[in-house]
């Protein structure tokens, strides 16, 4: 029985009643009016009807996103403001996690058989758990999202210490790029997603992820690597991961920082000691292996990297004997990229993927979201409405400025820019070590000044310059000693010492370190009594000006080709005088010369140095030119970062396409282009779209955004032999007038006019997704096939006159929820309706008229529909039967919701006039079934 709230209903009816009763306040829309709404409110999505009612039934409680998206959209409704929109969102997510905690003991210890809609996964989850295991269960996964799915974000916290969010309602997905092949350990990608499985085309990281029961996640710092962990243990624990990652769901996680573990790697025992350690003690015995041994478990391991690299040998060791012990289990493990290489785990056969730079949509969505963030954040209209004209002033200055688009090129940099651009009134730095130096300036000096602390009578006064001397000498002090957190004592002991050196030396080291803890907003504290910097790229800036200032060249450069040293030189290169960057550059160049085994890695590091200087002696820059060579054709993205630091002279040294190049090589030179940006780089763009390859092709449309639109669809993308697809919003259709070689097209949104649409004479297949107006409409000559997705007016689809087309896909929302999908397709005109052989269509099977089918549809071949739910075997049975009577459709296809096993139970009937078949998406979510006339 459902554990009952204090009112005496179970907590999931109680959150039901809530969202009612705000239903009822807002003037109790239709489901029709909140689901068009859940489109429309902030990081919104569409909430179909049938899950808008299950939601208000209180029967189950509704995934975290449905639940935020119906309670705005209630908002939205009544007309309310940005301001109650985020507040409603604030309170939807606490009263949600308060009845997901409440119910965690009863959904968990429930008999099976009182819950028939458990899909098989889950069931068989619950049911390798003994009842003391459940128990304990039902307080760790509150105690891991207590833990995990709490985040800072950078620049908010500057206006309200305190202040944090959580990570499961604002993640912003990223894009990866997959490397090596497939193993016995990676799942085949359905057929409708075959055009997505590219070894170098991107992907959202979570389709890739969930492609793979292992997968080896690297990228840059600040690419959001700890939080895409933190994430997917949150998401499994509350089964919300999305489709592609159904199987996930419920599994068990066990998040391991790999830092947190310095003298030995731990046990599956302490497994649970970072997230949940004041649970560890009551754990059942054998609760972690057990777990493990069963298959459902999730181990999350962060920060390969952040261990030195002399233990990487031992890491591997550590992986392959829990890879072979626990071989069902899934595993996601994150490293920076200059520590490890793809191939790292390979012989373990994990999928190898790389996080991409963001994308200019996805840095817009994340501006979104921090100012959204950071207006929930304050109480004052008047800034609040500055907040909207700073998030404005951004997103456009983003899409005119190359350099920022570059600049915010992961979720660190992104919110760095973002608490500048507010903070500095949108005034905004040039380069990477300019915004660094900026944001130190902000945190160290102008925050306290700004919120008038130095007034306050409990703040420690340290002399100008003296704390931000005590990190520098800190973050060097950690780098040396391979630390990446320390303890609390082992700082304060630091502090003591520095202090000694300074006019401060009375004040009491423990009062002082506390201060720096609190007030600067570069350290934090990731468990009680350990220390660390709130990332490890600020903690890398400031040992390089603490380098330079120790006089301590010789010692970086002796250790330049070690991972954990590159990017501290490279920031000491920005940060250094003339003679010094010369004698660095230099010696770079010298070891790079004698030193065979790192040689590679040093004119990498040589390059970026020089390439990112103000200033260089002539033949310095002349020699390092002439080595750059060296590295083209590029063999990763790193060489492609150092190359296009040299601008547009790295791009006259490319080799020609087709030159026997690998693939990696032509993904890196591509790269190296997209960083150089400008005419020079799409003229090189063009000559690789002439060796046609499906995977240059999609990398080549990914790098649209980051050029001028319409010079590079004429220059660069026309250039193409074809374009097998392509998805464009109202933004980039005016620019593909001239693409005659585009085959596939995706229209996000409405449009203003279809005229460029009309022009595409090589275009076979059009998908419009929330059209809205399609009075303008007039398809192209060539076009066979037209999907009509969501919003549309029916008067203006009713009138489409599409000759050509012979496959018509038409699931439509509109204004009047009784005109179903089928009846506006029926009611098209009949010069389009006589030439469609092939029809896809929404809604219940009762609403087409079968007996006209014929007379309407006289080539119509293939008849598919997508329904939310069926329930009764019987209603297919009789459909088919009519369907056999009075048609001469060959091919019937029904897609549904497997909530009640009805695919299997088609697998194993037998009908009169059709053969039958079903393919699964995820056993227990959706089923397709497909009838085909039995020739006799």
């Amino acid at each position: 029985m459902a554990e009952e709230s204090q009112g005496g209903l179970p907590p999931e009816a109680e959150f039901a009643a809530w969202l009612v009763e705000l239903k009822v306040r807002s003037g109790d829309p239709t489901l029709e009016q909140l689901s068009r709404l859940t489109s429309e409110v902030p990081r919104g999505h569409q909430v179909p009807k049938s899950t808008l009612g299950k939601a208000l039934q209180g029967r189950s409680l509704p995934s975290l996103d449905v639940a935020v998206a119906v309670a705005q959209a209630c908002v939205l409704h009544a007309g309310g403001t940005n301001k109650a929109l985020a507040a409603t969102r604030q309170e939807c997510a606490d009263r949600w996690f308060q009845a997901n905690s409440s119910k965690q003991v009863a959904k968990i210890s429930r008999n099976v058989a009182e819950e028939p809609l458990l899909d098989s996964h889950r069931r068989a989850v619950l049911q390798q758990h003994s009842e003391a295991e459940e128990a304990f269960l039902a307080k760790y996964y509150p105690c891991m999202t207590a833990s995990l799915d709490r985040m800072e974000l950078f620049g908010v916290t500057l206006r309200q210490q305190d202040f944090s969010y959580r990570m499961s309602t604002s993640y912003i997905s990223l894009s990866a790029v997959r490397h090596g092949s497939t193993s016995r350990h990676q799942f085949q990608a359905p057929a409708s997603a075959s055009n997505e499985d590219s070894d170098s085309g991107p992907l959202r990281v979570e389709d890739a992820i969930a492609r793979s029961r292992r997968a080896l996640i690297r990228g840059d710092a600040g690419s959001g690597k700890t939080t895409l962990l933190k994430w997917i243990a949150v998401g499994a624990m509350n089964g919300t991961l999305p489709a592609p990652m159904a199987m996930w769901n419920r599994a068990v996680p066990f998040f391991v920082p790999l830092r947190h573990f310095t003298k030995e790697l731990p046990t599956p025992e302490q497994f649970l000691d970072y997230a949940a350690r004041t649970l560890a003690a009551s754990a059942p015995q054998n609760f972690v292996r057990n777990t493990l041994d069963s298959g459902h478990a999730i181990l999350l391991i962060d920060g390969v990297d952040e261990l030195p690299s002399t233990r990487r040998g031992e890491v591997r060791d550590w992986l392959r004997e829990l890879t072979s012990s626990y071989e069902k289990c899934r595993y996601v493990i994150t490293s920076r990229q200059a520590a490890i290489d793809s191939g790292w785990l390979a012989d373990m056969s994990f999928l190898s993927l790389e996080l991409t730079p963001m994308s200019l949509s996805d840095q817009n969505l994340f501006i979104s979201h921090w100012h959204e963030t950071m207006r929930s954040a304050v109480n004052d209209e008047q800034e609040w409405v500055r907040l909207r004209e700073h998030e404005k002033a951004l997103v456009r200055s983003m899409a005119e400025r190359r350099e920022l688009r570059r600049l915010g090129s992961n979720p660190l940099l992104c919110a760095l820019l973002c608490a500048l651009h507010w903070d500095r009134e949108m005034h905004l730095p040039s380069d990477r070590l300019k915004l660094f130096e900026a944001a130190l300036e902000m945190l160290l000096v102008r925050r306290d000044q700004q919120r008038n602390i130095a007034g306050d009578t409990d703040v420690v006064r340290l002399s100008s310059g003296v704390q931000e001397l005590i990190l520098r000498k800190l973050a060097y002090w950690m780098i040396r000693n391979d630390f990446t957190e320390v303890s609390v004592d082992q700082m304060t002991e630091r502090v003591e010492s520095y202090l000694r050196e300074t006019p401060d030396n009375t004040l009491d080291p423990t009062a002082v370190t506390q201060h720096l803890l609190v007030r600067t907003g570069l350290l934090r504290a990731p468990a009680v009594g350990r220390v660390d910097f709130v990332h490890r790229t600020f903690q890398e800036y400031l040992a390089a000006d603490q380098i330079l200032n120790d006089d301590d060249l010789s010692f970086l450069i002796k250790h330049a080709h070690e991972d954990l040293w590159q990017d501290v030189v490279v920031m000491a290169s920005g940060r250094a005088r003339d003679s010094e960057r010369n004698h660095l550059v230099k010696a770079l160049l010298k070891r790079a010369r004698r030193d065979k085994a790192h040689r590679v890695r040093l004119i990498v590091l040589a390059v970026d140095c020089a390439g990112s200087a103000p200033l260089l002696a002539v033949d310095l820059r002349r020699e390092t030119q002439a080595r750059a060579q060296e590295l083209i054709p590029p063999q990763d993205r790193k060489q492609a970062e150092a190359l296009a630091c040299l601008g547009e002279v790295a791009l006259d040294q490319m080799p020609e396409p087709g030159s026997g190049l690998e693939a990696y090589e032509v993904e890196a030179i591509l790269h190296t282009c997209r960083l150089v940006g400008g005419t020079a780089a799409m003229r090189v763009l063009a000559g690789y779209s002439r060796y046609f390859d499906q995977s240059i092709e999609r990398q080549l449309i990914e790098m649209w955004r980051d050029f001028d639109r319409g010079e590079y669809a004429r220059v660069v993308l026309s250039a193409l032999s074809e374009i097998s697809s392509l998805t464009v919003d109202a933004e980039f259709l005016p620019h593909l007038s001239g693409l005659t070689n585009l085959i596939q097209l995706r229209i996000d949104g409405p449009v203003p006019s279809y005229e460029v649409v009309e022009q595409l004479e090589s275009l076979h297949e059009l998908i419009l997704v929330d059209p809205a107006d399609l009075s303008g409409f007039s398809a192209p000559s060539a076009l066979r096939a037209l999907s009509i997705i969501g919003h549309v007016e029916h008067w203006s689809f009713q009138r489409l006159l599409l000759p050509s087309v012979k496959t018509l896909h038409a699931e439509i929302e509109g204004a009047n929820p009784s005109v179903t999908s089928w009846r506006l397709v029926a009611g098209m005109p009949e010069a389009t309706r006589r030439s469609i052989s092939e029809i896809t269509t929404g809604g219940p099977l009762f609403v087409i008229d079968v007996e006209s089918l014929s007379a309407d549809f006289p080539a119509l071949d293939v008849l598919s529909v997508r329904q939310d739910y069926i329930s009764n075997i019987d209603h297919v049975t009789f459909f088919l039967e009519r369907l056999k009577e009075s048609s001469n459709i060959t091919t019937f296809r029904i897609s549904f919701a497997d909530t009640e096993d009805l695919g299997n139970r088609i697998t194993q009937s037998t009908f009169v006039h059709w053969e039958s078949t079903a393919t699964f998406d995820t056993p227990g979510r959706s089923c397709e079934a497909t009838f085909t006339r039995r020739s006799d």
